[in-house]
């Protein structure tokens, strides 16, 4: 375990900490688990966890797998998996989160959209093969050719 890395609640190993009076300007981008407690202005992003204790306040957008929240954001939240206000908790912006855990006491204002899923499904990509084929009795061409199409 590193210098940084503790143990959550549910045994996840926390790979960064922002302690109280903390104050973080910019982009952050991480993997695996982060806790806040202090000041945020900016971009958060990641697949992972973001904890937020109760002295946290988060300014602007949040992209992440999950997030756990005692403290306060405003602006933008878009979580993939599952989000949850605690008591403490106050949100002041937008939420686009396919699972939602709000506590008694949490305070939520803005709009709320949950779907099957927080991220837009990816279109589907259209392959195509010719392997050269010749056209088949029944007039059809043969996607490809093996060695039992031959008739041998």
């Amino acid at each position: 375990m590193g210098m940084f890395s503790k143990k959550t609640k549910d045994n996840t190993e926390l790979n960064a900490f922002l302690g109280v009076g903390t104050e973080y300007r910019g982009k952050l981008d991480f993997v695996g688990t982060v806790r806040i407690d202090g000041r945020f202005d900016g971009e958060i992003s990641t697949d992972g966890d973001l904890i937020l204790g109760r002295k946290a306040c988060i300014c602007g957008t949040v992209r992440v797998g999950r997030l756990t929240s005692c403290g306060e954001i405003r602006g933008d939240v878009y979580v993939k998996e599952q989000a949850v206000f605690e008591k403490t908790s106050t949100l002041n912006g937008s939420l686009n989160s396919p699972s939602l855990v709000v506590e008694k006491g949490a305070i939520v204002e803005g709009t709320i959209t949950m779907t099957g899923a927080a991220v837009p499904a990816a279109k589907p990509k259209i392959v195509a093969a010719d392997f050269g084929g010749k056209p088949a009795a029944n007039g059809t061409t043969p996607v490809a050719k093996t060695g039992s199409d031959t008739g041998k």
